[in-house]
């Protein structure tokens, strides 16, 4: 039996009985979607805002910068893949729906990303946390009010939501208003920026090797000769030196091979064992030697005490997490903050229409919202085309 699935299954069925306890207090709409609405969070919310007025203000004012600035470049980014998609699918990759896999690995088809459920949920839920929270902080900032919070399930899709008084905020100048609907994304990029550093500068280094991936082979058919010396030897992933010289990036290892001309005998070291392979000539670049590997690129291995071990399972677990987490966090944050209303990108164009151009606010608002979502739904229909 598949513990993975086994452990999504029982996941699913706490939530539904969990739902169903608790139905007096849901709202559901069309059978798929359901709210909970709840006071609880409010205080600590209100309690974080009060820390450091002076703090928040100067948050709030880089992220109003955030949120303009990132508004704009979220738009000219969709704008600049739909025309490389129109020109030639093949220049450019669309948006993908990135969404739960019932295995334990992830995968990826065209207009799909499927991330390891447990990997994914975690993720969102962290993400969540943190955008709602910066609205509510935020709201509180600017002396509006917060009338509930509560979290939503669209099937098995979480969200979570801080409803401030939105007839009070609208009454509040053009800076308060974006301070509010930048906080959300503004919150995604920095954590994501506190997931990387610590990830790459703490998480790692303690737990893993760098070395040198590959994914495939090069198809020796295609350049008519009967094989390539990686293929020949069946080598295997990760590569960790080249006659005894490390191999910690892709740079090192060009370096390394640079070293070498056609018809050399190398000894490759790789996770698991050592190779004696004689190098072939690139057919690309008569004179270079070649291994005949593709997909080159620097990887993290567990350190030897780790490997194979419960340790060394959580370890890859955590990695697993914090790279979906620095991912899921940039990618919804950027797709937050398109111009489309009622995304924050979009509440952020009505407030500097209505500021700059306030007779014509609702026709800027309305075409360049529907505009943007064309483009965004053209370009994810031709990725799910490939």
């Amino acid at each position: 039996m598949d513990l993975y699935l086994l452990s999504v299954v029982g996941f699913i069925i706490a939530m539904a009985v969990i739902l169903f306890i608790d139905r007096k207090n849901v709202e559901v709409s069309n059978y798929v979607f359901f709210m909970r609405r709840t006071q609880r969070g409010r205080g600590l919310i209100e309690k974080i805002a009060s820390f450091s007025e002076d703090f928040w203000n100067r948050v709030g004012v880089v992220s109003i910068a955030v949120g303009i600035v990132g508004m704009f470049l979220a738009f000219v980014f969709i704008g600049y893949i739909f025309t490389q998609q129109i020109v030639g699918p093949a220049t450019a990759e669309g948006p993908a729906l990135v969404l739960p896999s019932l295995r334990g690995e992830a995968s990826a088809r065209p207009g799909i990303v499927a991330v390891p459920f447990w990997e994914w949920i975690i993720a969102i839920l962290v993400l969540l946390v943190v955008h709602e929270g910066m609205h509510g902080i935020m709201v509180k900032n600017i002396n509006s009010k917060i009338k509930s919070l509560g979290l939503a399930l669209f099937v098995l899709i979480p969200g979570a939501f801080v409803e401030p008084d939105e007839e009070d905020i609208q009454k509040k100048n053009w800076k308060d208003q974006i301070k509010v609907y930048s906080a959300g994304s503004f919150g995604n990029f920095c954590l994501a920026f506190f997931v990387f550093i610590f990830l790459t500068f703490a998480f790692l280094p303690v737990f893993t090797l760098q070395a040198v991936g590959f994914t495939g082979y090069v198809s020796a058919a295609e350049y008519d000769v009967e094989m390539f010396p990686a293929q020949e030897a069946n080598l295997t992933s990760p590569i960790f030196s080249i006659n005894g010289q490390r191999t910690r990036s892709f740079e090192e290892f060009i370096d390394k091979m640079e070293g070498y001309g056609p018809g050399d005998e190398i000894e490759v070291e790789t996770l698991e064992s050592v190779y004696r392979l004689t190098l072939a000539e690139n057919p690309d670049e008569p004179g270079s030697p070649f291994l005949g590997i593709s997909g080159v690129s620097q990887t993290h291995v567990l350190k030897d005490g780790y490997r194979e071990t419960i340790t060394g399972s959580v370890i890859d677990f955590l990695r697993s997490l914090l790279s979906w987490m620095f991912v899921l966090n940039i990618g919804i944050g950027i797709m937050n903050l398109l111009p489309i209303k009622p995304l924050d990108g979009g509440l952020i164009l009505e407030s500097l229409s209505e500021r700059f151009f306030s007779r014509r606010s609702g026709d800027i608002v309305n075409w360049v919202s529907t505009i943007t979502l064309l483009i965004l739904l053209v370009t994810l229909a031709m990725s799910f085309l490939g």
